[in-house]
C-alpha cells in the first residue's frame, strides 16, 4: 500500500523529522510513502539531511509556506506558527493528493498504519484521536461557540488522517483567518480550537490507545485495574507514540516510560548511517 504523509516543521525540528520518518520506514508497513514537508525556513543542508532517508520506500517533497499570511496569529516557543500550516493542507498540497496522514514530529511509529490509512472515511473529513474527556470537550465547544446538537470531539491534532477531496470543498482560508483574528489570544490550543470550531462536525474519533498514545494518557488508562497496559502490551498493540506536552524523551528532565520507543528509533537511525 502506498501512502501520502504530511509533516509541518521549521529548522529546529529537522532532527525530530528524521527520527519520525525513520520510524515510519521501519514500522508503518507501506510499500512507498510520499512525504510532504511544509516549512518556512529549511535551508539546503536541512533538506539534504532529510533526503538521506529517501529510497524506494520513501520520497520527499518540500512545500514552502508564506508565514507572513499568519501575521498576528497566536504563537509561542511551545506552539510555533507551524501549528497552523496543517490547516491549509487542502490548498497547498498537490491536487492528486486525495488522502494524507498528518503527523507531528514528536511521534514515532512502532506498528503498522495500513489499517488506519485504508479506513472508510465516508461521512467524515478528518479522523483523529481525542485526549479530552466528555465534560471538558463540551466546555471547549461552548467556549468556541460550537452550535450543534452533535457531540463534536476535541481532537489532538498530532495525528490526523485527512480526506483532502472532501476538505477542499469545505475549508475556506478566509474563514480560518477571520476566526484567528476574532478569537486572537483567547485561543488555547489554536489549531485544535480552529478544527473543533470550524470543522468539528466533520471529525471522527479513532482509538487513542492505538494511534496517539502519550505518557499522560497511558497513566490515566492504568488508573483503572481493569484496563492495565504494560510496555509489552503497547509494543504489540499501539501504532503511534506521541510525546505531546512539555516533557520529551530527548530532554534531560523527561521522566516518562514511553521514551524507550523514541530512543530505540533514534539509536537505530544513528546506527544506519543515514
Amino acid at each position: 500500500m502506498k501512502a501520502d504523509i504530511l509533516l509541518c516543521i521549521n529548522h529546529a525540528f529537522t532532527d525530530l523529522a528524521r527520527t519520525c520518518l525513520f520510524s515510519l520506514k521501519r514500522s508503518a508497513g507501506f510499500s512507498h510513502m510520499r512525504v510532504f514537508i511544509v516549512n518556512r525556513d529549511l535551508d539546503e543542508e536541512d533538506k539534504a539531511r532529510i533526503r538521506r532517508l529517501e529510497d524506494e520506500s520513501l520520497s520527499v517533497e518540500f512545500v514552502s509556506f508564506d508565514a507572513s499570511l499568519l501575521k498576528g496569529a497566536p504563537s509561542s516557543k511551545r506552539y510555533p506558527v507551524e501549528i497552523y500550516f496543517r490547516l491549509f493542507a487542502p490548498e497547498i498540497l498537490p491536487q492528486d493528493v486525495e488522502r494524507v496522514l498528518y503527523l507531528d514530529v514528536d511521534t514515532v511509529c512502532i506498528n503498522s498504519l495500513t489499517e488506519l490509512y485504508a479506513s472508510d472515511m465516508s461521512g467524515c473529513a478528518i479522523m483523529a484521536c481525542s485526549h479530552t474527556k466528555k465534560t471538558l470537550t463540551r466546555i471547549n465547544a461552548a467556549r468556541l461557540g460550537v452550535k450543534t446538537s452533535e457531540d463534536v470531539p476535541y481532537i489532538n491534532t498530532g495525528v490526523m488522517l485527512m480526506d483532502l477531496v472532501k476538505l477542499r470543498g469545505i475549508v475556506n482560508k478566509e474563514n480560518i483567518f477571520s476566526f484567528i483574528k476574532d478569537k486572537g489570544w483567547s485561543l488555547m490550543l489554536p489549531d485544535q480550537d480552529i478544527i473543533m470550531a470550524l470543522y468539528g462536525t466533520q471529525v471522527k474519533s479513532i482509538p487513542t490507545m492505538r494511534y496517539n498514545l502519550s505518557d499522560r494518557i497511558w497513566r490515566l488508562n492504568n488508573l483503572s485495574p481493569s484496563h492495565q497496559l504494560s510496555l509489552d502490551d503497547i509494543r504489540l498493540g499501539t501504532s503511534i507514540i506521541h510525546y505531546c506536552g512539555r516533557y520529551k524523551p530527548w530532554k534531560d528532565y523527561y521522566k516518562g516510560r514511553l521514551g524507550v520507543f523514541w530512543q530505540e528509533a533514534r539509536e537505530q537511525l544513528d546506527a544506519s548511517g543515514l
